[in-house]
């Protein structure tokens, strides 16, 4: 005798048939209900059909059955003698560590022990069939007992850790040993300093800024880091609760819940299986077995937190959660990597050259000096010679070695562009920042400077070009075609009992009536709740529909032979309905059925129909069809082979078309990417008409001519070097499996071009790991996806890809405009000093001024660089080549000419008959002249900033940057206080109106010098 138990309330969609003995599991007959997604062209992994059940927080995975075991006694459970008492853990009749010990050891004879699955859930108090009671406080007394599914972060470096990083940095330790020597020089003979206390200050001060801003904006990172790793664990996942189908997070599951698996899906928890069809699992990650394992809920029935679903569909009772899991204790001895950013390594090579550079010219500097002065070359005001052998004092010699020497030091500090780091981790931290609000999660930061490479876009339809929201638009049954499928009316004469049945029994969806609800609550995945929807406009009462008929066998949706089907006793005899894409099921029938139930041969109106096929394919439709088989009471096939190969004499009930609306802002942003350069290939598991159709309406293609579409299949044929000629030329690429995909990156690549792929389920993490920049969804992504991916889309967005490059870009060229700036001081304030010595015999900037200049240009600088809106325009032009310089010989030249402008303001200031600055008769003319150049060169930096954002800016957009503007005022503020009323600390005079107006002159001119008919920036529109 066979006992038939339906599952009306859950959802699962499915039946349980056992034998009625008294043996445990071991009795249970396993079968599943099919699949019916992405019914035309296969399994939904590729295409992300697992589509939103709301924008952000659910994930819907196909419905599964749930299957319930013949209950168990209690009385029996109790009397085993492995039972636990009744308050062992939180009032459960079962200690934590003996329910996890079940599948950590992988213990069937343990389980047996607890009398298999059955038992196990009577001990968690779980009915396998309607899972745990939804109220909070269930929720909250299973999480006391035992344990959340969390893992815990691990503790973060702190603040003073990233402070001893700094100080340890190459371009931080010549600051530190030059601030050291410094002070010593200033000990040994501070008297012949009167301002060494200054020096010192200054010095010790530029040094200790630069290491605390650089650890501070590390340390943030590290905790956007830790925010970006607690985003990848929120994964929404299906559950049964109170016989509903529940969409929580991943964190949220607790011991005793049921959890349906289908394929793409990575287990949430440790647990076991009492639902099985086909299920293949991979464990490499937690085990390092390179083998799929199949599951059998008999002989291996145990699955592990953090294991893939490669094939097949289950039902799982969680076991263990959080750091009681196997993948819980493997990211708690996961060692934490340092990243070092790309940007970094290149500004890395660059400032330590430079660094060298400017040690050198230091060096000859006060070489050239101190041979001056000991040859009697340097001369007083009054003309004498400073050194006179014999005259000269010991004092006063090693006075000037001191300040020769202090000099020399204060250019090293000034000059070593240490703020190139800065600015780079400073930009990074702002646009990461922006790309979090425009709903991209950077998980790599590297994939930051990447993706402004960019030069094509390897883009799933379903779910990121489209909404994943599908809707049945197009009907043929019983003879006629109904393209207005919201009026009931026009379905006069279709088998509409037939087709109800069908859709009621051969799904993985459900539909549930909530009290006081009008409207039903449909779920499974956006194929699934489409049909589903469709029945209910045709009047089926879905519960009412699943238990007329019981499901003697399950034919689990297959996604390479692209059907499903199920096998039902109606009556005295057998009906076997089948669901799966159009051509295939059309392909196996000979009849079909009309309105009045009456079978008739399909003969010459096949064409007609695989016509209208193609039209609804043409449409942008994906297509599936229904299709029956009766069978007489003892006809029906036995074994499994024969149940699972699809009959050549089927019955078609109705063809139908559904559409799922492209994404609004898809096209747009498609044609943004055409504007700067990239490339947007579609890949889809749809048929070609439907794949170009979609194309076309979003913009992708401009044309039907078929010319840059191709098949999996053909382009599978080609040889490597075919793939790689054809490659640039294919925009579509249909029918394609996540093989496909990555036959297509590889070919890519090779060619020359810089991938950015996106990627959903777990078959497409190879992808993702080949491909240049790995996109992961948010919505419809799995975790495996997620934690193989650089970044997140959280609303599953093609046109958040595009901000992403367009935030990257803006990286580039911030990045870019702050390397400018900085070595443009660097090189000027060397240049500056080694020319004033060498052929004017005198030092233009003291040593608190060069630290000053220092603190300037690192932190003002940086964060007028740093901070600014994003330009629309950096979409106007190619993207850069992946190994161009970051430095471009129009900004080396543009330096050059900062360089020899300064020169000659040199040789025009000391040329008192051209500038006529007269100086008075008590003013100290060289202290005027030192301070005259100070300033000037504090106000070429001012107006070198202006004139690198104005790059792409104009003066009225530059305005409204505040954070500019208040960098701008400052520095100007500051200079204003430091030369009229703390002239002394910095051994400066006041200067008068005329020469503050000239200062500010020599710096506008400056920026006019520079600005030539040539571009600096590869973003730049013309």
């Amino acid at each position: 005798m066979y006992r038939i138990s339906e599952d009306l309330e859950s959802g699962l969609g499915g039946y349980h048939v056992s034998t009625a003995h008294d043996a445990a599991p071991e009795d249970i007959e396993i079968v599943i209900g099919a699949s019916a997604d992405n019914l035309e062209s296969g399994t939904n992994v590729q295409d992300g059909d697992s589509g939103a059940h709301d924008r952000r927080s659910s994930w819907l995975c196909t419905s599964l059955m749930s299957w319930r075991s013949r209950p168990n006694d209690d009385a029996s459970v109790r009397d085993h003698p492995e039972t636990e008492p009744a308050n062992a853990t939180g009032g459960f009749v079962i200690e934590l560590d003996k329910v996890v010990q079940v599948v950590r050891d992988r213990d069937l004879q343990a389980l047996n022990q607890y009398n298999g699955v059955g038992g196990l859930s009577t001990l968690l108090k779980t009915d396998l069939e309607r899972g745990i009671d939804r109220r909070d406080d269930e929720i909250l007394q299973r999480r006391q007992a035992f344990g959340s599914n969390t893992y815990p972060c691990k503790k973060g470096k702190t603040f003073w850790s990233f402070v001893w990083k700094a100080c340890q940095f190459p371009l931080s330790l010549v600051m530190i040993i030059a601030v050291v020597i410094n002070s010593i020089l200033l000990r040994i003979k501070r008297k012949a300093i009167h301002d060494g206390l200054y020096v010192e200050t200054c010095a010790i001060s530029a040094t200790v800024l630069d290491i605390i801003l650089r650890a501070f904006i590390e340390y943030k990172h590290s905790r956007q880091s830790e925010k970006a790793s607690e985003e990848k664990r929120n994964v929404p996942q299906d559950v049964i609760r109170g016989g509903r189908r529940l969409s929580v997070c991943t964190n949220d599951i607790v011991v005793g819940d049921i959890v349906p698996l289908k394929n793409g899906c990575q287990v949430p928890a440790d647990g076991v299986l009492f639902v099985a069809n086909s299920l293949k699992i991979d464990e490499q990650e937690i085990t390092g077995s390179h083998l799929i394992v199949q599951k059998d809920i008999l002989k291996d029935p145990f699955l592990l937190s953090g294991s893939k679903v490669i094939e097949g569909i289950g039902t799982m009772l969680v076991t263990s959660v959080g750091t009681n899991t196997e993948w819980g204790k493997k990211i708690e001895t996961q060692p934490e990597m340092d990243e070092e950013k790309p940007f970094q390594l290149y500004v890395k090579r660059l400032a330590i050259s430079a660094s060298w550079l400017v040690i050198m010219l230091a060096s000859i500097a006060c070489i050239v000096q101190l041979c001056r002065y000991f040859n009697g070359r340097t001369k007083n005001s009054d003309g004498t010679p400073m050194y006179i052998p014999g005259n000269t004092t010991l004092d006063e010699a090693i006075e000037f070695v001191i300040k020769s020497l202090s000099f020399g030091m204060g250019t090293i500090i000034v000059a070593v562009p240490v703020g190139l780091f800065i600015a780079v981790l400073l930009n990074l931290a702002n646009t990461t920042r922006k790309m979090m609000t425009d709903n991209a999660l950077v998980q790599t930061l590297s994939a930051c400077e990447t993706m402004g490479y960019v030069t094509t876009i390897l883009c799933h339809k379903t779910g990121i070009l489209t909404l994943n929201k599908m809707s049945v638009v197009d009907v043929w049954a019983g003879g006629i075609r109904v393209q207005h499928v919201e009026d009931v009316s026009h379905f006069p004469s279709i088998p509409t009992k037939l087709i109800i049945e069908g859709i009621a029994q051969n799904t993985n969806g459900s539909v549930v009536f909530e009290t006081g609800v009008t409207e039903p609550e449909v779920y499974g995945s956006p194929t699934e709740q489409a049909i589903l929807n469709w029945g209910n406009k045709l009047g089926m009462k879905f519960d009412e529909a699943r238990s007329g008929s019981p499901v003697l066998h399950v034919i689990p949706f297959n996604p390479k032979n692209k059907y499903g089907g199920v096998a039902l006793q109606v009556g005295t005899g057998h009906h076997i309905h089948w669901k799966g894409s159009a051509k295939v099921i059309l392909n196996s029938c000979q009849w079909y059925m009309d309105g009045a139930n009456n079978r008739i041969a399909i003969g010459g109106q096949r064409r007609e129909m695989e016509g209208i096929i193609g039209d609804m394919s043409m449409r942008g439709m994906r297509c599936a069809a229904l299709a029956y088989q009766s069978y007489e009471l003892g006809s029906l096939p036995t074994t499994d082979e024969e149940l699972c190969t699809l009959p050549q004499d089927l019955v078609l009930l109705a063809i139908i078309g559904m559409k799922d609306p492209c994404r609004p802002g898809t096209r747009d942003a498609v044609e943004l990417c055409k504007y700067g350069g990239i490339k947007v290939c579609m890949v889809t598991e749809d048929e070609v008409s439907t794949a170009q159709a979609m194309a076309m309406e979003c913009g992708i293609l401009r044309d039907t001519s078929g010319e840059h579409i191709r098949t999996a299949a053909q382009f599978c044929d080609l040889t490597d070097l075919e793939r790689e000629q054809i490659s640039g030329d294919i925009l579509v690429l249909a029918q394609a499996s996540p093989e496909d995909s990555l036959l297509f990156v590889k070919a890519l690549k090779r060619k020359g071009y810089v991938v950015a792929a996106t990627g959903m389920g777990i078959h497409d993490t190879k992808t993702l790991h080949v491909a240049d920049v790995s996109l992961a969804m948010g919505i419809g992504g799995t975790a495996a996806a997620k934690e193989n991916s650089d970044i997140i889309i959280l609303d599953d967005s093609f046109a958040s890809i595009v901000k992403v490059i367009q935030w990257c870009r803006y990286l580039y060229t911030n990045i870019q405009r702050y390397v400018l700036f900085r070595l443009t001081v660097s090189v000027s304030a060397v240049a500056i000093c080694v020319v004033e010595v060498v052929f004017y015999n005198a030092f233009p900037l003291n040593a608190v001024q060069l630290l000053l200049l220092n603190l300037i240009v690192d932190i003002f600088g940086a964060l007028a660089l740093a901070y600014r809106p994003s330009a629309r325009k950096l979409m106007g032009k190619p993207p850069v080549g992946i190994r161009d310089h970051l430095v471009t010989k129009t900004m080396w030249f543009k330096i050059v000419i900062q360089v020899i402008y300064l020169v000659l303001l040199l040789a025009l200031i000391h040329s008192d008959s051209i500038l006529k600055l007269d100086h008075g008769q008590t003013a100290d003319t060289e202290k005027v002249k030192n301070t005259f150049i100070f300033n000037s060169l504090v106000f070429c930096l001012v107006f070198n900033e202006f004139e690198i954002r104005s790059g792409d800016q104009t003066l009225k957009e530059i305005l409204r940057d505040n954070m500019f503007i208040v960098t701008i005022t400052s520095t100007i503020i500051f200079q204003i206080i430091l030369i009229e009323f703390l002239g002394i600390f910095i051994y400066a005079v006041r200067l008068d109106l005329k020469k503050w107006l000239i200062s500010i002159l020599v710096g506008f001119l400056s920026q006019v010098a520079t600005r030539f008919p040539l571009e600096a920036y590869q973003y730049y529109r013309h």
